[in-house]
Order: structure tokens, then C-alpha cells, then sequence
């Protein structure tokens, strides 16, 4: 479903103006935001995008990863949480 907004965000041409809530891989709590400004190819598995430090670094983000899509001040997508079982079967 991310992939399908992002595309329909990117051809609109509103995708510049758009922020994603993306989680590290290492833990659910961290998080970091990356701009629209800033995505470069938009895949079914990954979103490519210039980052880094020098602010020129090919990166590539798993679209699994992504927690939200927000437009201005407006939640578009929110990914939904998985249930963990509290009885082990």
C-alpha cells in the first residue's frame, strides 16, 4: 500500500512536499524522517534516495520499513502494528 501512495504522490508532483517515518532495522523505537525532496526511484521493495553526509550517497531504504507518510500536517498512511501473542501455544 506505500508503494502504491508514493506513486500516486510522485505522479501528482506533490511527493516533494511529503515526509516518511522510516524505523532503523535495529529497533521499532528509533526512528528517522526522510523527505520527498530527497527520493530519487520509488520501487515495489525499496525506496532510493541522496543522503548521507555529503548529502550526494546513494541510499537505499526497504520499503518494510516504512512507519508513516505524512503531507504537510496530514497522516496519509500509517502502518499497522502486528499483535504479539501473550500465550505461547
Amino acid at each position: 500500500m506505500a508503494y502504491d501512495l508514493l506513486s500516486k504522490l510522485k505522479a501528482d508532483g506533490t511527493l516533494s512536499g511529503c515526509s516518511i517515518v522510516v524505523s532503523d532495522k535495529d529497533s521499532l523505537r528509533n526512528s528517522r524522517t526522510v523527505f520527498g525532496r530527497d527520493i530519487r526511484r520509488i520501487t515495489t521493495s525499496r525506496i532510493e534516495l541522496l543522503g548521507g553526509e555529503t548529502g550526494h550517497e546513494r541510499l537505499s531504504i526497504p520499503m518494510d520499513s516504512v512507519q508513516e507518510i505524512r503531507l504537510k500536517s496530514q497522516v496519509l498512511y500509517r502502518k499497522k502494528k502486528r499483535i504479539e501473542r501473550i500465550y505461547p501455544r
